[in-house]
């Protein structure tokens, strides 16, 4: 069934007990869950909301499923993410499905998400996370353990976690579907890729109902134009024509589309997150143009690395830590062959970059005799500040291009909180680390970890 049918029966209130989506697309799939969440709020104000994590216990979930409310009245059950899927053909998908995801994860809860389907495959397979490599690599068709499937085991061994109970849980969750659950209860749930051939999607089709969201080439100009209405409408924003088209040629979007013997088709989480930036950049009522595009596209793939500096300055170091481990996990995932105190040497220099521009802006604050604990409104702050920051810090090599106003304006915010002599001790420090890591001393991550904890002095 497709979204708008669904719509058509929650507007008259035949909202089926069981629903599940699901899709190649995790930008269509995410969106239609939520969508449907929002509607059936709507249309039932009344209903009562019970949000489960990705990593909850499929068990509880039944349970709760089946268990009547204390109060009476509606509830709506919200699985983010479900595996109980029984067909050893899905052996292979779900296995290149969590080793994906965990490969291009770039969040803590996506890769959550990825260590859930690594161990509810393990349970398919009757394993656990104490089994041996070889024994793993054998259930799953594989010749050896790639470091995706390492890193996930490491993981689920250093934090205690278990291999999920596999054939179990598809066999809870067919028994629920097919018995149905308490009066009121309406159970919503998200996964990948809709498998084939499955007993358990049949039960769920003949008592409720499977929405399917599937990206082809065709439907992505499509999927992407309303990617861009949404993060208009979010962050008020406005995308210059041009400035999408240009943005799509930088992505490599029209390439991939282009080639007319490809099947390809292009990331649209990797697009969303860029539009979200420089939506951010811009700023509410601001413009996305093509110049913007241009510059940050070219200078800052993916936006992580404003965001791990910005983390910085704002003194919240264990943000920023979790960022660094993200970009350095993401690094890893592309370039495995690099050894991962180079992935955290190449930071050094972000957080350097950052810490001279603080100073900067604190020079040119004395300077102008700006008293920065006043602070100043980001439309202040780019009708008579902007300019002349953005000139003094390109001056005196602290800049390469005159930075956007709003990224500007958060720094100036930022610097408020610092002063030169702490940062140039942090500077030395950074300094230090470098010299430490090419030198047989002690490594990029620890000297970059304790320079970000170091921030709060």
């Amino acid at each position: 069934m497709n979204p708008s049918k669904l719509f058509e029966l929650i507007d008259a209130n035949k909202i089926p007990s069981v629903i599940l989506i699901g899709g190649d697309s995790e930008f269509l799939a995410a969106r239609a869950f939520l969508d449907v969440r929002d509607r059936i709020q709507k249309a039932v104000p009344s209903v009562a909301l019970q949000p489960f994590s990705e990593t909850a216990d499929l068990t509880a979930v039944i349970d709760s499923f089946r268990t009547h409310s204390l109060f009476g009245g509606r509830r709506l059950l919200l699985v983010p993410e479900v595996n109980a899927f029984v067909t050893k053909k899905e052996v292979s998908a779900l296995y290149d499905k969590a080793v994906s995801d965990w490969r291009t994860a770039k969040t803590e809860r996506k890769r959550s998400s990825s260590l859930a389907k690594f161990l509810h495959l393990l349970g398919l397979t009757g394993l656990d996370v104490e089994s041996s490599d070889r024994l793993i690599a054998d259930a799953f068709g594989i010749d050896s353990m790639g470091e995706a499937v390492a890193e996930m085991l490491q993981v689920a061994r250093t934090t205690g976690r278990k291999a999920t109970r596999g054939e179990t849980d598809a066999a809870l969750l067919t028994e629920a579907v097919v018995r149905g659950g308490a009066p009121g209860s309406i159970l919503l749930m998200k996964t990948g890729p809709i498998p084939a051939d499955s007993t358990t999607l049949q039960a769920i089709e003949k008592g409720g109902v499977v929405v399917e969201c599937n990206l082809s080439r065709e439907r992505f100009p499509s999927a992407f134009a309303l990617a861009i209405e949404e993060i208009v409408e979010e962050s008020g924003a406005r995308f210059d024509d041009r400035a999408v088209t240009v943005l799509r040629s930088r992505l490599g979007i029209d390439r991939i589309l282009g080639d007319k013997f490809s099947k390809e088709v292009p990331d649209l989480r990797l697009v969303t997150s860029e539009a979200e930036r420089l939506a951010m950049l811009a700023g509410r009522g601001g413009q996305v143009s093509v110049s913007l595009v241009e510059k940050e596209i070219s200078a800052i793939s993916g936006g992580a690395r404003f965001e791990l500096a910005s983390l910085f300055a704002e003194k919240k170091p264990v943000e920023a830590i979790a960022k660094l481990r993200d970009l350095v996990s993401q690094g890893r995932r592309d370039d495995p062959k690099t050894a991962g105190d180079i992935h955290f040497g190449k930071f050094l220099f972000t957080i350097a970059d950052e810490i001279r521009q603080l100073i900067g802006i604190l020079s040119w604050a004395r300077s102008r005799k700006i008293d920065l604990r006043k602070g100043a409104s980001y439309n202040r702050f780019k009708d008579s500040l902007a300019d002349d920051l953005s000139e003094f810090l390109k001056k005196r090599g602290l800049v390469k291009q005159k930075p956007h106003p709003f990224a500007l304006h958060k720094r100036f915010e930022a610097s408020r909180g610092h002063d030169e002599s702490t940062l140039l001790g942090l500077l030395t420090q950074i300094a230090e680390a470098e010299f430490q890591r090419k030198c047989g001393g002690y490594s990029a991550e620890l000297g970059l970890e304790l320079a970000i904890l170091n921030v709060l002095q």
